[in-house]
């Protein structure tokens, strides 16, 4: 700030309120405190006087200029006690950072409420799907539950709205956004997903599986059988076009294809010597079993034998690591009838 020469010099205080904000011409609010400097008026010379300040902008105004595509306008008005006059002077803020970029979602992950992927329950089960949305910019997303029933999973899947999502978010933040009770009245392969429909995505929205088993009184606790699997062989790459098969189990309601973090480095090259041999199902297999919830997988109805993973599924698989899958036979309620040998996998 100058304070102009003065003819026979004379005392004097400079002030200025706040800093006053305006986005595009319209006011947006105020920052900054109060300033004030007495200066000794010297003659003829004139004085100089330099504040310096750290401001906070409002949220609202950053929000504003962001979407309006305008700087915010910081000006400060000062006033001399021994005179009338006032002087301004303003400076142009760009906002930058993950919030001034054109709104968008870069990231959808779901999961159901315990985090796994796939999920067996009995009818009238209470059960929630979970999903993490990464944005930025600054904006509305507006997005809507729904889910495929059981009856039309065998072939192509017919969503149906199950509830209207609208949420503000900030960019560069993290937004968890929890579905209704999902229903579990039908027995079957039931699909649930977050379709967002604004802004628009880049990336296919991922999917839900969940198995709803027919009501029953518990089943008699007996240990699984061995499930056999016929494919991949030992040294397949998981790829999309990897086919998964083992053979039937008798009473089977559900399969479920699990793929489970495995030890850093390649898979084992193929035993040239290995011979697969069609063996029956044996009532007391040493299959080792595992508390840890699967990376993916998907369940499958118990007319289905064989299948392939999709590209949202191999998304939560990092590539170059191995792996290590195995199936189980879903009986009624859920029960375990049988459970195949965990076997290793190679993603390239």
């Amino acid at each position: 700030m100058t304070r102009v020469p003065l003819t026979g010099g004379l005392v004097g205080t400079v002030s200025s309120p706040t800093a006053q904000l305006t986005v595009g011409g319209l006011s947006v609010g105020t920052a900054g405190s109060p300033l004030s400097r007495t200066l000794p008026g010297i003659p003829a010379l004139g004085e100089t006087a330099i504040f310096t300040e750290t401001l906070v902008i409002p949220q609202g105004a950053a929000f504003r200029a962001v979407k309006s595509g305008a700087p915010i306008i910081v000006t400060r008005t000062f006033s001399d006690n021994t005179a009338a006059g006032t002087a301004s002077a303003g400076a142009a803020l760009f906002p930058s950072g993950p919030g001034s970029e054109p709104f968008s979602v870069s990231r959808l992950s779901l999961t159901f409420d315990d985090r796994s992927r796939v999920k067996v329950l009995s009818k009238g089960s209470r059960l929630r799907a979970l999903a993490e949305i990464n944005t930025t910019g600054v904006g509305l997303i507006i997005a809507q539950w729904e889910y495929a029933p059981a009856v039309t999973t065998a072939g192509t899947p017919i969503f149906r709205p199950l509830s209207l999502v609208r949420r503000s978010v900030a960019g560069g933040r993290r937004v968890v956004i929890t579905s209704p009770p999902l229903p579990t009245r039908f027995e079957g392969n039931n699909i649930v997903r977050l379709r967002i429909t604004d802004p628009a995505t880049r990336f296919d929205e991922p999917e839900l599986q969940y198995y709803v088993t027919p009501e029953s009184p518990l089943p008699d606790q007996q240990p699984p059988r061995l499930l056999l699997t016929t494919s991949p062989s030992a040294g397949t790459p998981l790829t999309q076009t990897t086919r998964f098969a083992w053979q039937a189990v008798p009473g089977a309601q559900a399969y479920k294809l699990e793929i489970h973090p495995g030890d850093p480095g390649p898979a084992a090259p193929a035993d040239q010597d290995l011979v697969v041999a069609e063996l029956p199902l044996d009532p007391a297999p040493d299959a080792p079993a595992t508390a840890v919830e699967p990376l993916t997988g998907i369940v499958l109805p118990a007319a289905v034998t064989e299948t392939r993973l999709k590209a949202f599924s191999l998304q939560h698989l990092p590539p170059n690591r191995r792996y290590r899958w195995m199936v189980k036979a879903l009986g009624k309620e859920g029960a375990v009838l049988g459970v195949s040998e965990m076997k290793e996998i190679f993603k390239p």
